[in-house]
């Protein structure tokens, strides 16, 4: 039985995280493990395409079968909306007991990929979260709101 914890508390459940190179992964990663006991992390390589690196999440998404949060990390000065917004909707597919999706841009709220991830969570959120059956939250990579960007969390979450 999955519960949720209390502040502080680990609660158990899976969490799926999907980075981009360069990103600050390790420290999302961190983050994440003080919350949810089981982690499992696909981080896109340096060289290898966009295809492919999907190709790679989705069989790792067959295998892991339920996650209940998935968390992106993206690095900070790279845009690419269209395959940042194919992978959110490539886990949402595959992974209808996804609960919460997590975006996070780095720590610089003037980044590009944080004006990205913000304007994606505000559109998600617009499509898939008016049920209540997923939250989106865009974060920094220790879970901090961003500077800047917090509004648009508060906003949406309203």
């Amino acid at each position: 039985m999955k519960k949720r914890g209390r502040k502080g508390e680990r609660r158990e459940e899976t969490c799926l995280l999907i980075a981009e190179p360069g990103a600050p992964w390790t420290e999302c990663a961190a983050w994440q493990s003080t919350r949810t006991r089981d982690i499992h992390t696909v981080i896109q390589l340096p060289s290898e395409h966009a295809s492919t690196f999907q190709s790679r999440l989705q069989e790792k998404l067959q295998l892991l079968g339920e996650v209940s949060t998935a968390v992106f990390v993206a690095a900070s000065s790279a845009n690419k909306l269209v395959v940042r917004s194919a992978l959110v909707r490539a886990v949402l597919g595959a992974l209808p007991g996804v609960r919460r999706v997590v975006l996070c841009p780095g720590s610089d709220p003037l980044a590009p990929a944080a004006h990205e991830l913000a304007g994606l969570s505000l559109t998600m959120r617009e499509l898939i979260g008016r049920s209540g059956a997923v939250t989106f939250s865009l974060e920094g990579p220790r879970g901090e709101p961003l500077r800047g960007l917090a509004h648009l969390s508060a906003a949406a979450a309203a």
